[in-house]
């Protein structure tokens, strides 16, 4: 039998990078998102429009407001990859909100809440559109929002993508090259200026996944740089 061998050095420039970004609301997440490399946008929070029009006006967006339109896009690219040549970017804004489509889907006939095998099914779910996103030959930006949990014995704080399911945010973190949490504070040096930070690493009450050379925490950060960086032979 043969197999196919490939260096990874040689890879980089071949090489498609995945990323989840998450955030409170007003973190600038959609302003961040639209710095991909020319990105395309399905967009199933409206709200985002505005931001991502003020980051980059040259952005091409998807409303996205079912499943059924969501596969169908998917679909598309995956099976004529040549009518999506212009983007080299796919960003999901937000898988948030992704999953509470499903979710409507599973309870979208006269049922308010969900079964106990509903569950199970969104689980799989998320689980498909996470491998078809896998395989879409572009790079991938997904945004979600904040979820914050306390200790009852200690109070101690925890941030994690905003996802229903206790084990998701673990799972779906597993699918991405990195994965950082997004915030925004004010300046020391300057009160009318806004910082936005980007934690990759560091910290344990944050869900966080690095990738060398994207280590520690990004202030300011622009996506294209950070992809050039990953895959650029130097690391600068």
């Amino acid at each position: 039998m043969q197999f196919q061998i490939v260096n990874a050095g040689k890879q980089r420039a071949q090489t498609y990078i995945k990323c989840l970004i998450y955030g409170d609301s007003g973190a600038g997440k959609s302003f961040l998102a639209a710095t991909s490399p020319k990105p395309l946008i399905l967009l199933t929070e409206p709200n985002g429009q505005a931001s991502i029009m003020h980051s980059n006006p040259n952005a091409d967006l998807i409303h996205i407001n079912s499943v059924q339109t969501l596969w169908e896009v998917l679909r598309d690219i995956r099976d004529n990859p040549k009518n999506w040549t212009k983007y080299d970017s796919l960003v999901i804004d937000s898988l948030s909100e992704v999953q509470r489509l499903f979710k409507d889907e599973l309870t979208g006939h006269g049922r308010n809440t969900m079964k106990l095998q509903d569950w199970g099914k969104l689980a799989d779910n998320m689980r498909k559109f996470m491998r078809a996103l896998r395989q879409i030959p572009k790079n991938i930006v997904c945004l979600a929002l904040l979820e914050t949990t306390y200790e009852e014995s200690t109070g101690q704080r925890h941030l994690r993508p905003a996802f229903e399911g206790k084990k998701t945010s673990g799972e779906i973190a597993q699918f991405f090259n990195f994965v950082g949490f997004l915030y925004a504070a004010q300046n020391p040096q300057d009160k009318d200026q806004v910082n936005r930070h980007l934690i990759l690493e560091g910290h344990k009450e944050v869900l966080c996944k690095p990738t060398y050379p994207l280590t520690g925490t990004i202030t300011n950060p622009n996506i294209s740089k950070m992809f050039a960086k990953i895959t650029s032979t130097n690391g600068k």
